[in-house]
């Protein structure tokens, strides 16, 4: 009868020990991302494990996921960086996109093979020179360190270099973007 109740004893703490496979929720996290307003020069370099801009004396590290210049997106792999970043431009919103896709991501194959291409994400007004994001286009990122991350652009305004909004005829200096993202730091893909 004893040896009976130390078997039962002993796998109940082995079955009360098994790790919980469910990961936890990505915190959804917006922040507003000053970047350069022309289109030469160095990226502005953002991480999403951290939230936050990365110096570019970091650029030949891991530190970063995606930089900006204007509206020119870079991921950090490849010609960009020496990260294994990719990048996926999906039609859907960013509420419904809860996994990150396993396969299918694009990556800075050459300086100009970018893995975001063009306006495929936003309108421009040469007019009043800013940025209309396309609603419904949510980016799903492998990161430099392969975390997930997804991230929609909620706007994109002419600035200068306070961060302050201008309207022309004043030229911007910067653009003010506000993003909003959910990383996922365990590596899972779902958000």
């Amino acid at each position: 009868m004893r040896s009976i109740l130390m078997t039962v004893f002993a796998v109940a703490a082995l079955v009360s020990c098994t790790k919980d496979d469910k990961p936890t929720p990505a915190v959804v996290t917006s922040v507003d991302f000053l970047v350069s307003g022309t289109s030469v020069g160095p990226h502005d370099l953002f991480s999403f494990e951290t939230g936050a801009r990365v110096a570019n004396t970091d650029s030949i590290s891991t530190k970063w996921d995606f930089g900006m210049r204007f509206e020119k997106f870079i991921v950090n792999s490849n010609a960009s960086g020496p990260g294994s970043a990719g990048v996926q431009v999906l039609n859907s919103t960013f509420e419904s996109v809860l996994e990150a896709p396993a396969t299918g991501y694009a990556y800075d194959t050459t300086a100009s093979q970018l893995g975001v291409k063009g306006a495929q994400w936003y309108i421009y007004n040469s007019t009043t020179r800013s940025f209309a994001p396309i609603a419904g286009k949510t980016f799903v990122f492998k990161t430099a360190r392969n975390t997930y991350a997804k991230m929609e652009v909620l706007s994109a305004d002419p600035a200068d270099d306070n961060g302050n909004l201008v309207v022309p005829p004043t030229r911007p200096t910067k653009i003010k973007y506000k993003i909003r993202f959910a990383h996922q730091a365990s590596g899972s893909r779902t958000f």
